[in-house]
C-alpha cells in the first residue's frame, strides 16, 4: 500500500493529537499527516495540492471551514475534502456538502473504523473521478483524431481522384503520343501516394478500434485471379515469373472480407517483388475445414486479437468455419535472423530496406498483421539471407460443406469471366459535386457508356434537377450524389429527395474512410456508397447493379400500412421517410408500449420492429403482436444492429430479419 497523504486543518492541538492517534491505530504509519493550524498555513497548504484527501475542521477561529471549503477549489485543490464538527447538526451536514465536502463527520462520534471508512471511500471515489475524468479526454481526443483523419482523408482524396482519373482518360486516347510514359509516371505515383494514405489511415483505425469488416460471399478462384492480375504488371516489369499454384481442389465461394484479404496478399506480393532482382514469386494457396484456428504469431511478438477473430470473421452462419493458407515465397534477398522481429512493427524497417532505393513507410506489414489477426489468423515469416523469403498467411473463413470445388487455372476462369460492354448504359444519370473536375471526369466516364448525363454543382442544385426532370415526364434513372457540397451536402438533399418520392438509386460518393461513414450514408437514404477515389470499373458495376434493381420499385406494393417501431429518433424519422416515399402509409412508436396501443387501434398489414427497444425486448413484444394479430395477414420484419444466427431467426416470431442500416433498396425488396 502506498504511503496516503493527509492534510488537517484543524485549530484545536488536542483535536490534532486525537486524530493523528487514530491515523496511526488505522494506517500503522504507512501515511503523512500535515497538520494547518491557521487559515494562513492551510491555504498554502490547499494551493500545494500535494494530499490525498483532506480533513477540515468546521470551526477555525473567528471563520467557519465552510467558507475555506468553498474557496479551496479556486486554490487550486483537487483532491476530497472531508468536513470535521464538534456538533451534530443537519443543517451544518447539509451546508457543508453543498460546499463540496465529499463527507461530514461529528468529532464525538468519531471512531477508527469511521475515520478509516470516510478516507477510504474519498481515495476511491477520487480515483474514480480522475479515471473517468481521463477516459473522458481519451475519449474526446480519439474524437478529434478520427474528424482529424477524416477530413485529412478527404482533402486528400479528392485532388487524388482528378490526378488518377484525368491520368487514364489521357492514356485511353488512342493515338499515342511521347507524353505516354510521363503520364505513366504521374499515375504510378498517384497511386504509391494513395497507397501511403490508405496504409497511414488503416493503421489510425486499427489502433482506435474504430476498423470494420464486411464478410460477404467471394468467388474464390476469381478472387485469387483477380490477385494475380493486379500484380503481374509489376513483376513483368522486373522480368520476375509470377506463380498462383494449389495443389488441391479449391472451394468456388467463401464468405470474408474480400477488400482487406486483397489487401495482404497485394502489401505481401509486391513486398517479395519488390525485393527480387531475379527467379520468381509464387503465391501457394491451401485449406481445410477445421474445429478451431491457430493464431497466427511470429518473431515480432505481436499483440493477438482471438475475441475479434472470432466475432467478426466467422463467415455466414450456415457456413463451416475453414482454415485458408497463403503462402508467398520468393527467390529475393531475403531477411536477416535478426532483423525479423521488426518486420511488424510500424514505421520499422530492416536494414535491407534501408540499403534500397525503394523505401516505403514500413507499415504494410504491420497493417497485414493487423488485418490477418481481424481475419482469425496472422502472419508468420521464414527467411535466408541471400535465398529468399516465405510470408505464411492465416486467415478464418466460411464454407459450406457441400461447395462446389474446382482446380485453380487461372487462364480459364480469365477466358470465361464476363465482360461488361461499355455502350450497354441507357439511362438518364445525375451527377451532383461542386468540383467541376470531379464532375466532367465521371461525366466523361459515363457518358462513354452511351448515358445521358445531367450535372449539378451541390445538394439543392441536385434537387432543383430532380424536381423539373419529373416535371417535364423525363425522371433520372440514377443519382450520383457527393456527400460534402457546400449550399447543401449529399446527406441532407437524399433525404429531401426521399421524402419527395425519388426512389430510384442514389449513390453517395465520399473521400471519407472512417468508420461508420458507409452507415451513415444509408441511414439518410443512399442507396449504395463509393469511396474516392473512384475506380472507374467498380462505378460501372455499381451503376449496373442498381440500375438493374430499378424493376423492383415498380412492382406493385402488397402492404399499405406499415408500424415502424423505433426508439432512436433520427432512425425513425429517416425509415418513415423512406417508406413513405413508396407512397406508404406509415404509424411510428418508440417504444413497446405505444407499438402495443397503435396495434389495438388498427392492425397494420407489416411492423419493421428494433430488437433493443427501451421499455421491453424485441422478441417479447413480437409474441405479443403476433398474438394480437390472430388470423390476419400482418408481416413481422425484425431490425438488428447485429446479425441473429440461422437457429435464433428459426425461432423468433419474426417473418424476415434485417441488418441495420436499412436504406431504399432492401425496404423495396421487403414489401414488395
Amino acid at each position: 500500500m502506498r504511503e496516503i497523504k493527509l492534510l488537517l486543518v484543524e485549530d484545536d492541538e488536542d483535536d490534532y493529537i486525537i486524530t493523528r492517534d487514530l491515523l496511526d491505530d488505522i494506517f500503522s504509519r504507512r501515511y503523512r499527516l500535515d497538520w494547518a493550524s491557521d487559515l494562513e498555513t492551510a491555504r498554502k497548504q490547499l494551493s500545494a495540492n500535494q494530499h490525498d484527501v483532506c480533513l477540515m475542521d468546521y470551526a477555525l477561529g473567528p471563520e467557519d471551514g465552510v467558507s475555506l471549503l468553498k474557496e479551496a477549489t479556486a486554490l487550486g485543490f483537487s483532491s476530497p475534502i472531508i468536513m470535521l464538527t464538534g456538533q451534530d447538526d443537519e443543517r451544518l451536514d447539509e451546508e457543508a456538502l453543498s460546499a463540496g465536502a465529499v463527507d461530514y463527520l461529528v468529532k464525538s462520534n468519531l471512531t477508527q473504523s469511521r475515520l478509516a471508512r470516510a478516507i477510504r471511500y474519498a481515495i476511491a471515489r477520487r480515483e474514480m473521478e480522475v479515471e473517468r475524468v481521463e477516459r473522458l479526454r481519451a475519449q474526446a481526443e480519439n474524437r478529434s483524431k478520427s474528424e482529424f483523419l477524416a477530413h485529412l482523408s478527404h482533402e486528400l482524396r479528392t485532388p487524388l481522384t482528378s490526378i488518377l482519373g484525368y491520368t487514364d482518360l489521357l492514356l485511353k486516347q488512342k493515338t499515342r503520343n511521347d507524353n505516354d510514359d510521363h503520364l505513366q509516371i504521374i499515375k504510378r505515383n498517384g497511386q504509391h501516394l494513395l497507397s501511403l494514405l490508405n496504409d497511414v489511415l488503416d493503421l489510425s483505425k486499427i489502433e482506435a478500434g474504430k476498423f470494420e469488416l464486411e464478410n460477404k460471399a467471394v468467388n474464390f478462384p476469381e478472387f485469387l485471379s483477380d490477385v494475380y492480375h493486379l500484380i503481374l504488371v509489376r513483376a513483368e516489369d522486373k522480368n520476375i515469373r509470377l506463380l498462383v499454384e494449389a495443389d488441391q481442389a479449391l472451394p468456388k465461394f467463401i464468405e470474408a472480407d474480400p477488400t482487406r484479404l486483397r489487401q495482404i496478399l497485394l502489401n505481401l506480393l509486391g513486398n517479395a517483388i519488390k525485393f527480387t532482382d531475379s527467379g520468381s514469386v509464387t503465391l501457394q494457396v491451401s485449406w481445410d475445414f477445421a474445429e478451431g484456428i491457430a493464431e497466427g504469431s511470429d518473431s515480432s511478438e505481436q499483440e493477438k486479437e482471438p475475441d475479434i477473430a472470432n466475432t467478426e470473421a466467422a463467415g455466414h452462419s450456415d457456413a463451416k468455419a475453414a482454415e485458408i493458407v497463403f503462402a508467398i515465397k520468393d527467390t529475393g534477398i531475403g531477411i536477416e535472423e535478426d532483423e525479423i522481429p521488426k518486420l511488424f512493427k510500424p514505421f520499422s524497417q530492416t536494414k535491407n530496406v534501408e540499403s534500397r532505393s525503394e523505401n516505403g513507410t514500413g507499415l504494410g506489414l504491420a497493417i497485414s498483421q493487423r488485418l490477418a489477426q481481424r481475419l482469425g489468423g496472422g502472419v508468420e515469416v521464414s527467411s535466408v539471407s541471400g535465398e529468399g523469403s516465405c510470408f505464411t498467411v492465416t486467415i478464418k473463413a466460411g464454407i459450406e460443406e457441400s461447395v462446389e470445388q474446382q482446380l485453380l487455372n487461372i487462364e480459364l476462369i480469365e477466358a470465361n469471366r464476363p465482360r461488361l460492354n461499355a455502350q450497354q448504359i441507357n439511362a438518364r444519370i445525375l451527377i451532383a459535386d461542386d468540383l467541376p473536375d470531379l464532375r466532367q471526369l465521371l461525366g466523361h466516364l459515363i457518358e462513354n457508356t452511351g448515358a445521358q448525363v445531367i450535372f449539378a454543382i451541390n445538394g439543392q442544385d441536385a434537387i432543383n434537377q430532380v424536381r423539373q426532370a419529373q416535371q417535364l415526364k423525363s425522371p433520372f434513372d440514377l443519382i450520383l450524389m457527393d456527400v460534402q457540397m457546400p449550399v447543401m451536402g449529399g446527406l441532407e438533399a437524399t433525404q429531401i429527395l426521399r421524402k419527395e418520392g425519388f426512389t430510384g438509386p442514389i449513390l453517395a460518393l465520399t473521400a471519407a474512410t472512417m468508420r461508420g461513414e458507409r452507415e451513415r450514408c444509408l441511414a439518410a437514404g443512399y442507396s449504395d456508397h463509393l469511396s474516392k477515389p473512384v475506380d472507374e470499373s467498380q462505378l460501372m458495376e455499381r451503376i449496373l447493379l442498381h440500375l438493374g434493381q430499378i424493376k423492383i420499385a415498380q412492382k406493385e406494393v402488397t402492404p399499405n400500412h406499415i408500424l415502424l417501431v423505433e426508439d432512436d429518433h433520427d432512425t425513425r424519422v429517416i425509415t418513415a421517410m423512406l417508406i413513405e416515399s413508396l407512397g406508404l402509409e406509415v404509424s411510428q412508436a418508440a417504444t413497446g408500449a405505444e407499438a402495443i396501443a397503435s396495434f389495438n387501434h388498427s392492425i397494420p398489414d407489416m411492423v419493421l420492429m428494433d430488437l433493443n427497444l427501451p421499455d421491453c425486448a424485441g422478441l417479447e413484444l413480437a409474441a405479443q403482436l403476433r398474438s394480437l394479430a390472430k388470423g390476419t395477414s400482418c408481416i413481422l420484419v425484425a431490425l438488428s444492429g447485429q446479425e441473429l444466427s440461422k437457429e435464433e431467426q428459426d425461432v423468433s416470431p419474426f417473418d424476415h430479419h434485417l441488418l441495420k442500416p436499412v436504406n431504399l433498396d432492401v425496404i423495396k425488396q421487403v414489401i414488395a
